[in-house]
């Protein structure tokens, strides 16, 4: 803008001092030739018949090429600069070579080495064609908005100093001037009085000439700029002559809007000032601009909620603010508990306005000076400031974490969004602003690993354990391709007979350089990293094609027991499952899917959705695993698409001593029969717990006291031998 105003100035005073016309034009090119570096301009101008165009400015094109331009003929294909007064409009070639309309040129385009080139047709008050100004280039090339700019103010100004030569009055061609500019001028004598302006000026300030001339520019101002801004404008325009910058000014019916200023002093010989002349524009567009592009670079889109880089500026800000007033500060770091699943199970869409809710909760429980920011996906962040306490600390969280885990209502389901909180302390935990985020961070992995839905606060020890989960994970992701994955089996067996009714494949990991690494370390991370999708499918598939190995071998057919993550029900599971059945040869009714209470009573009723719809389609089994830990009750049951339920071993260890845990059993075996759901004890690990639980017509016993998870070859041995049963040693109902 301030180029352009520049060179409409320049060119303006050459025209109100009386210049020649070809002195302007040559002046013209070469302002235009210093914006667009590597390129040259010119002025070509339709004869008196009007047939041919001959070249009026050209300062820096060499005779030659002067003379092979003159007397080219306007057509469709007559360059850039014939094509653009035939068509009257503006014609942009990026490459001659490959541009038909250059085809006819391409000797001249050669031997000067042109590339590129950009016409503008100029046209006079009246709006006829008479000639073009163009810029063409030594390098191929597109012109970018500023050159479209430029080449329509140079064609602009060119059409004001042609129509100058027209008109036999040099004033009147100044005044074509000053109403044909898209900018406003006003024209102020040596007291600042205002003695001319144009239409421009009119339709941007919404005063009309009349009552402009004879007031000051104090019409105009706002009074957001104090005096101390007029007393160095007036001094630096005095001192140096001119002033350029950006200002506040006022509309005549009181809109306060942005403006770019440009004000000249023309001095008389004795180097007074007589006149001023100012050439101003509204930037209301490119202010507006501006601040769309800070709040996109700023803030989430989705939420509406600062991101990471505003959330960075303003906990810079805390912690200086807290150093200097010896205050505390705290971030929360807060990552949805399965956001995962209910995303890929309703889709994007409505995962998106699952985090909208969430963003909007998260506003409404601190306070509005309190920052809340997205870094992406479904972590959030909240910087508390002026923290009176640790209890206050306290509180806010768990005010948070209790409004997050309302019931959401999201198209038509019931959506339960719980979260795991990490907080790290200014200055307890860390005194800058990368530390405190990765502390809070850390804290947030604790409150996973310790069962999600709750708020865990930063230790030092801590940042050993994130270490020592980064490189777990490193490892888990090649464990798979290293072969270092191995299965072992359980089996249930029935009360009824002793006989086998079911193998669990249960997985395990056998780390180069740890050993055995427990599946509560490890399943978590392949969870959160949804490894556990493709270590699922193989788990699926190696059991499956055991079984089948097993079923040549054994007396009977029995079931295999696989647990189910999840996380596993995003996207084809029950695709892949058909096709690992059919690679496999295992008819779907001995094949079963173990999931948790949690997984079928949660997430709105989506992971029941998805399995039913899986039982249906693929006839498999559903058994629900550690009954009894969860929130769903008996008379939920009967909604469930399950065959089986396993009493958690939590209800077993205590029996038959406990009276509550026997009358909880009792009650839960009753009821599951009266519903015909088949019954699975866990963690049965004594001769008393055995009986008491066949006394109670429990169907299925599993755990210790028979067999504990044994290797593929241990298994295949003992149902070679006939020995995969209950032992003699403790009886089964049938035997008593």
């Amino acid at each position: 803008m301030e180029q352009l105003l520049q060179l409409q100035r320049d060119v303006l005073k050459m025209i109100a001092l009386g210049s020649p016309s070809s002195d302007i034009l040559d002046q013209l090119c070469r302002l235009s030739e210093a914006m667009v570096p590597n390129s040259v301009a010119s002025i070509m101008l339709l004869d008196e018949q009007g047939l041919h165009l001959e070249v009026r400015a050209a300062p820096s094109i060499p005779a030659a090429g002067v003379a092979a331009l003159n007397g080219l003929q306007p057509g469709p294909q007559a360059g850039s600069c014939g094509t653009a007064v035939f068509g009257r409009k503006p014609v942009y070639v990026t490459n001659v070579y490959e541009d038909a309309r250059w085809a006819g040129l391409l000797d001249f385009a050669t031997q000067f080495d042109l590339h590129a080139c950009w016409s503008m047709p100029i046209a006079i008050w009246d709006n006829e064609v008479v000639g073009s100004f163009a810029l063409t280039s030594f390098e191929k090339r597109p012109p970018d908005a500023f050159h479209k700019r430029l080449l329509d103010t140079a064609s602009y100004l060119a059409g004001i100093v042609i129509e100058r030569e027209l008109q036999s009055q040099q004033l009147l061609s100044a005044n074509i001037a000053f109403e044909h500019m898209r900018e406003g001028v006003m024209v102020t004598d040596a007291n600042y009085r205002i003695i001319q302006v144009n239409r421009a000026f009119e339709r941007i300030t919404g005063f009309s000439a009349a009552e402009a001339i004879g007031q000051t520019p104090k019409i105009l101002q706002s009074g957001r700029q104090p005096r101390e801004f007029y007393r160095d404008f007036f001094r630096t325009l005095e001192r140096t002559g001119e002033w350029r910058g950006e200002i506040w000014n006022r509309r005549k019916n009181g809109d306060i809007y942005p403006q770019w200023l440009s004000v000249k002093s023309v001095t008389d010989a004795d180097g007074r000032a007589h006149t001023h002349v100012a050439v101003f524009a509204d930037i209301t567009d490119t202010k507006d601009s501006e601040k769309k592009l800070w709040q996109m670079a700023h803030y989430d889109a989705l939420s509406n909620l600062p991101n990471r880089l505003l959330l960075n500026i303003r906990l810079e800000h805390a912690i200086a603010r807290a150093q200097r007033a010896g205050s505390q500060a705290a971030v929360l770091f807060i990552d949805l508990d399965r956001f995962k699943n209910i995303n890929d199970s309703l889709g994007h869409q409505a995962g998106d306005e699952l985090l909208q809710v969430v963003a909007q909760r998260l506003r409404d429980a601190v306070h509005s000076d309190d920052t809340v920011a997205r870094l992406g996906g479904d972590e959030f962040v909240i910087l508390l400031e002026d923290l009176k306490d640790a209890d206050a600390l306290r509180r806010v969280a768990e005010r948070i974490n209790k409004t997050l885990s309302d019931p959401i209502q999201l198209r038509g389901k019931s959506l339960v969004a719980t979260a795991s909180i990490g907080i790290g302390r200014y200055p307890d935990d860390a005194r800058d602003a990368e530390s405190l985020v990765q502390h809070a961070d850390a804290a947030m992995y604790r409150a996973k690993t310790l069962g999600r839905n709750r708020i865990a606060y930063y230790s030092p020890t801590l940042t050993a354990e994130i270490q020592a989960r980064l490189e777990l994970e490193h490892d888990l992701r090649q464990a798979l391709k290293n072969d270092e994955f191995e299965l072992h089996y359980q089996p249930q067996f029935s009360a009824e007979d002793g006989h086998l009714v079911a193998l669990e494949a249960l997985l395990r990991w056998r780390h180069p350089v740890h050993g055995q690494v427990s599946p509560d370390r490890f399943i978590p991370i392949a969870e959160e990293t949804g490894l556990i999708r493709e270590i699922g499918c193989w788990v699926t598939e190696v059991a499956c094609a055991q079984t089948m190995q097993w079923h040549a071998i054994a007396e009977r057919p029995f079931t295999l027991a696989v647990n189910l993550s999840p996380y596993q029900l995003q996207g084809d599971c029950g695709v892949r499952l058909m096709e690992v059945l059919s690679k496999t040869g295992l008819p779907p009714e001995w094949f079963e899917f173990e999931v948790t209470e949690t997984l079928l009573v949660e997430d709105g009723g989506l992971a029941l959705s998805q399995l039913t719809q899986m039982r249906e389609e693929c006839g498999m089994k559903i058994a629900m695993d550690d009954f009894g830990t969860g929130h769903s009750s008996l008379s939920q049951l009967k909604l469930l698409p399950i065959g089986k339920l396993k009493i958690d071993r939590s209800f077993i260890d205590d029996l038959p001593n406990d009276p509550n845990d026997a009358a909880i059993v009792r009650a839960v075996i009753l009821m599951a029969h009266t519903l015909g759901l088949t019954v699975v004890a866990e963690g049965v690990a004594s001769i008393d717990q055995h009986r008491f639980l066949c006394d109670a017509d429990c169907d299925h016993l599993q755990g210790f006291l028979y067999f504990q998870p044994m290797p593929a070859e241990t298994i295949t041995q003992l149902l070679k031998n006939g020995e995969l049963e209950i032992p003699h040693t403790c009886k089964t109902r049938g035997q008593e």
